[in-house]
């Protein structure tokens, strides 16, 4: 199965750095500019200019699970925006956008209906929201990073304003095949694994490390009153508790490759927290080249 093929080759690259002794930096480098070019002919990728997906999602935290929908707008080489909807409770609906739009970011959130039944409060990794200049800048780093693995495992490339350097890890194998490993490192401490299948040039999953997410809930009675200082304290407590936590592996396993218009999209992202799935996404619809104004990524 991909999913043993692919944890297999997570053991074997451990010991990766014995396997190419010898081999200079400048060497690494040229190695792995050599397969990204090769993957990307392999996708079609160089005939996107705009591209947008659409897709259902399902994510666990715990005991509790949530679905959805997810999308993404990228407009190359520097605008993407995610919209996620989910209803967590059978009256109220949720609409999250997170937007890179070159250097900037943004994000909203609208909630419709509930009744004063539930709220949720989702959290990366991140410190105590004491300093805010400091939560700002965690939150941008947060949003840059996402989106340039989703364009790494999309389109073998990131934003312009996100550039990251790769270099040649080596080669992993299991009994189901080979694999390529390269280190992509980029703005901010970004760091990411990502594995090339021999055999079809295109990528089968990416690793990086990360602090775990926790999720926070409040539900009150309908018509109750929220107490929005009691709230802030529980986040504070959160995340000063999230920042104590070591790194954890993550994994995004890219599988059931389709072609679009040319372009070979993978149609179903799972990911992997621990060992554990945290989250599957089945892409739908997709979209090459659509007519995007820039405006659209502009926070109004």
């Amino acid at each position: 199965m991909r999913e043993k093929f692919l944890i297999a080759i997570l053991i074997i690259a451990a010991a990766m750095a014995e396997l190419f002794p010898g081999v200079t930096a400048q060497d690494a480098a040229a190695k792995a500019q050599q397969l990204i070019t090769q993957a990307r002919a392999a996708l079609g990728g160089d005939k996107l200019k705009s591209l947008s997906v659409t897709g259902n999602y399902r994510r666990t935290f715990g005991q509790m699970e949530m679905t959805g929908e997810v999308s993404y707008d990228l407009l190359l080489p520097d605008k993407m925006m995610k919209t996620e909807m989910m209803s967590p409770a059978p009256s109220l609906e949720i609409t999250r956008i997170e937007t890179l739009n070159g250097d900037d970011v943004w994000e909203d959130q609208q909630q419709h209906g509930g009744g004063g039944g539930m709220m949720i409060f989702r959290r990366g990794p991140g410190g105590p929201a004491a300093d805010p200049q400091k939560a700002r800048e965690m939150m941008r780093q947060g949003v840059r990073s996402e989106f340039a693995r989703i364009s790494i495992g999309l389109l073998l490339a990131t934003p312009s304003s996100f550039p990251v350097e790769y270099s040649f890890a080596g080669e992993a194998e299991s009994p189901d095949g080979k694999a390529d490993v390269l280190e992509a490192k980029g703005p901010g401490g970004f760091a990411v694994r990502l594995f090339l299948d021999q055999k079809t040039h295109r990528p089968l999953m990416l690793a990086y490390n990360a602090r775990k997410p926790r999720v926070m809930t409040q539900t009150t009675a309908p018509g109750a009153h929220r107490n929005p200082e009691e709230m802030e304290k529980r986040m504070k407590e959160m995340e000063a508790e999230t920042a104590k936590q070591p790194d954890v592996e993550f994994r995004i396993y890219l599988s059931d490759y389709r072609e679009v218009n040319g372009v070979s999209i993978p149609h179903k992202m799972t990911k992997s927290i621990e060992d554990e799935v945290n989250e599957e996404r089945e892409i739908k619809t997709v979209r090459i080249n659509p007519q995007f104004k820039p405006e659209k990524f502009v926070k109004m």
